[in-house]
């Protein structure tokens, strides 16, 4: 009886502690673990751990042997690929994916990336330095010494090299050439720039245009808006992805099945500031998120390329800004 007795007890104590699912994602996603991740326990009775890593595919490659992840959240059109071809992820389709409501993001048909929100790449400016912001790149690279760029080794830097090259093909050096006046401050990475670019070093900086929810988290006179250049707003998108391992948890499942859930979705538009990718109401504040015209979105031939010479393409627009 008495083992009979403990053997409930310790099933018990398994069925209540559940899994811990340990997810990677930029810092920017902190609110996975605080504020998803009561939901998701209460719901599957499994646990969030979230670890901000910079440069996901990188850490899962040093990773490989061992992986510590279970899930890696923010993997872009291009790394995804990377991550695929280097045999860090495993294929998995979520039960929802149906939700998924602009089937033309929709970046990896084999299965292995399931996206969950997206955005745009845009200009940042100071609307009191400049009341009347230009409105193409070719105007932007007129005003000299004005605006700040992330290098090409960070996140957002990779983003904008994707635009050049979304928006000119072969010839995507001719972004660069003629934004190469205007640019003052080449930042390691996003929140350098934002650090310069609010302490009034240029009037602009290269960011997202869902920028303009946490500018105006302050109140509607804040000073900092957003703008798409007419040349073409470029499709910035996030997946997900369970980490290639020997045992895949049944709460990592969960976790993939859930990034489509209502819940998930409605904070990935409050506390992310991107576009959610199925279609529940967004709040009011994407009212006055800037919209373009002409949509760059990268094809499967822009992104072999852009995954067989991103390095080469990195060192030579670094290069150039050094000039």
């Amino acid at each position: 009886m008495k083992k009979v007795l403990t053997g409930l007890f310790l099933g018990v104590s398994i069925c209540a502690f559940g899994e811990e699912i340990v997810v990677y994602g930029p810092n920017s996603m902190k609110w996975v673990e605080k504020d998803y991740g009561p939901i998701f326990e209460k719901e599957t009775g499994d646990s969030i751990k979230f670890i901000s890593v910079d440069g996901i595919v990188p850490r899962m490659k040093l990773e490989k042997r061992n992986p510590k992840s279970d899930v890696v959240l923010g993997l872009t059109q291009v790394m995804g690929e990377v991550g695929k071809k280097e045999n860090l992820l495993e294929k998995y389709t979520p039960k929802n994916l149906e939700k998924i409501k602009n089937k033309k993001y929709f970046f990896d048909d084999e299965g292995y990336i399931t996206p969950f929100d997206y955005g745009f790449m845009a200009i940042n400016y100071d609307s009191k330095k400049l009341p009347n912001p230009p409105k193409t790149l070719e105007e932007i690279g007129k005003l000299k010494d004005s605006l700040i760029i992330e290098s090409p080794r960070g996140t957002t830097g990779q983003e904008l090299l994707f635009w050049s090259y979304g928006l000119y093909r072969k010839d995507w050096m001719k972004f660069w050439e003629t934004l190469k006046p205007a640019i003052k401050v080449v930042a390691p990475g996003w929140t350098e720039a934002f650090g310069k670019f609010t302490g009034g070093e240029a009037p602009m900086m290269t960011g997202y245009a869902t920028s303009s929810i946490f500018f105006h988290m302050d109140g509607p006179d804040n000073k900092y808006e957003s703008f798409i250049p007419e040349d073409g707003g470029y499709v910035y998108l996030e997946g997900a992805s369970l980490t290639k391992k020997k045992e895949i948890k049944s709460g990592a499942k969960k976790f993939m099945d859930s990034i489509l859930s209502e819940e998930f979705q409605k904070l990935v538009a409050e506390k992310n500031y991107m576009f959610p990718v199925t279609n529940i109401k967004l709040p009011e504040t994407f009212n006055g998120v800037p919209k373009s015209e002409k949509i760059i979105v990268l094809n499967k031939e822009d992104i072999n390329n852009l995954m067989e010479n991103l390095e080469t393409y990195r060192k030579e627009l670094l290069n150039f800004l050094k000039k």
